[in-house]
């Protein structure tokens, strides 16, 4: 192992060689302009790359063949090296053997006589190349870096918000059933509790906004009866509803849908809480399903406002805000349908609106159907609610 005097400027060259006039021909051309060093085997060249940064490696293709390219095929499965410049120096412009060099990993060739110009540009590009892979590789680092910071920094935070919300809808339930007879005082807290439930939402969504643009969540697939999680979502906002004198109604339910069962409670509670949110006083929203092929699609229809034509395509985006607003001076963030369209993408759905003629709102999701409990597998059957409610009554 031969190597040069290093500058601090110069691009850093291993050679393979073992032609010993080639050498020196290779010196008399790069020496001027680049920090070399002369390697013999392979294992030479695995301790450089291990000791230090290496640019571009140069080897003599009759020795890189001589075990089939194995060093250059090597270097590309090791991650460290993946993207380094490996030339190949023929004796001969032979388009077979500069084929297999090339198929084996190579970047470039060069052939005999040697001219400087050339290899100086094609070293020069290749360099340069794998400089710009390197910086966007060190961006990529430092983003993911930054990104696994403010997740742990809106962790935290949810955790020191979520204690004093829970701390003040405490105090304000306490103090419901302690001051029985104020009416002034009934309707403060009948604000607190609205605002509490404001602050609620909006950490929730953001969270939820925050996870799904870190990285997919986790999904355990079952098969979910579509009437039982609708059932479930009407306990949920029966009594939000009823504060508006909102009925919740189910219609036509058919259908079993492969999917998330946490999740789509999650995406159906939004949709059924925006309906509640835009509805006038004292109308209905219909919960309804039908399969269509492959998918069933679950239906939340209101008969609030609707949304101006030319605001639709607002609709499902981060943050959409819309001219139409809440009946009851509720909060919306504009998050909560671009949450539910990014968790039925994830699932394999759809999501859409419809608007009726008569005026409303029809909202759906589409996810595929669940063709029988024998296709089941047994982390999927171990994660369905049913599974949950057999084990928690056994």
């Amino acid at each position: 192992m031969i190597s040069e005097p290093r500058s601090e400027t110069q691009s850093h060259l291993l050679l393979l060689k073992q032609d010993d006039a080639s050498t020196t021909a290779l010196k008399t051309i790069l020496e001027t302009r680049y920090h070399l060093t002369f390697v013999a085997n392979f294992d030479q060249i695995l301790q450089l790359l291990a000791a230090g940064p290496v640019d571009l490696i140069l080897a003599d293709a009759t020795l890189a063949s001589m075990n089939d390219y194995a060093f250059i095929k090597s270097i590309r499965q090791h991650p460290d090296y993946a993207q380094l410049p490996v030339v190949l120096i023929y004796d001969s412009a032979a388009s077979n053997d500069i084929a297999k060099g090339l198929q084996a990993g190579a970047n470039d060739f060069i052939t005999q006589p040697l001219d400087r110009t050339i290899i100086e540009t094609r070293i020069d590009l290749l360099i340069q190349h794998k400089r710009l892979v390197d910086e966007h590789q060190q961006a990529v680092k430092e983003l993911e870096s930054v990104h696994a910071m403010r997740n742990r920094s809106l962790n935290i935070a949810s955790h020191d918000l979520k204690n004093p919300i829970n701390n003040i809808r405490m105090a304000q339930f306490l103090l419901h059933n302690m001051i029985k007879d104020d009416d002034t005082a009934h309707v403060l807290l009948n604000n607190i509790d609205i605002a509490v439930t404001t602050m609620e939402e909006i950490v929730s969504e953001f969270l939820d906004s925050a996870a799904l643009q870190g990285q997919s969540p986790d999904f355990k697939f079952s098969g979910i009866d579509v009437e039982d999680v609708l059932w479930d979502v009407i306990m949920q906002y029966n009594f939000p509803a009823r504060k508006k004198n909102i009925s919740l109604r189910v219609r036509e339910v058919d259908g079993k849908v492969r999917a998330d069962f946490h999740r789509l409670l999650q995406i159906l509670s939004n949709l059924v809480s925006n309906a509640i949110k835009y509805s006038p006083l004292n109308k209905t929203v219909w919960l309804s399903s039908t399969i269509q092929e492959n998918y069933v699609r679950i239906s939340v229809t209101d008969h609030g406002p609707g949304i101006p034509a030319e605001e639709r395509s607002q609709l499902f985006s981060e943050f959409g805000k819309l001219s139409t607003r809440p009946t009851g001076g509720e909060n919306s963030t504009g998050l909560g349908l671009w949450i539910v369209k990014q968790l039925v993408t994830l699932q394999d759905g759809r999501v859409g609106v419809e608007f009726p003629p008569e005026g409303g709102s029809c909202f759906w999701i589409e996810l595929p159907l669940w063709k029988s409990d024998s296709s089941a597998t047994d982390e999927e059957i171990k994660t369905s609610p049913k599974f949950a409610k057999m084990v928690s009554t056994a």
